[in-house]
């Protein structure tokens, strides 16, 4: 079922609903994830690796600065799977992740200032 082609309805629903911070551009799921830092983007782009080898499916990754840019296909069957749409959600997840993870580090300093 993962490499069945989705319908451009079926894409656009699954953006609308579950991964908003993405677009289907050129046949592709695209994203850019802006973060705090160059650090904060290398530590993304590890993740995104690890979750690309978990999934045995590998994104094209660009990274300028602080900001991360992401787009996914399925080459094999040159469309939109739900493997690609797998990738998204743990690549948001992920990002979500490190952005939530600075916010408490920054509460904390506020709350506990030296």
């Amino acid at each position: 079922m993962d490499n069945l082609v989705l319908t451009s309805d079926q894409i656009k629903e699954e953006l609308e609903n579950n991964l908003n911070q993405w677009k289907f551009i050129e046949s592709k799921l695209q994203t850019s994830f802006k973060l705090a830092s160059f650090h904060e983007a290398l530590l993304l782009i590890a993740q995104i690796g690890s979750i690309s080898e978990e999934l045995d499916h590998h994104a094209e990754i660009w990274n300028l600065y602080d900001q991360v840019t992401l787009a996914v296909w399925s080459h094999d069957v040159s469309g939109i799977t739900g493997r690609d749409l797998d990738f998204a959600k743990k690549a948001t997840g992920a990002y979500q992740a490190i952005v939530s993870r600075r916010q408490l580090s920054q509460s904390q300093t506020e709350t506990n200032p030296a």
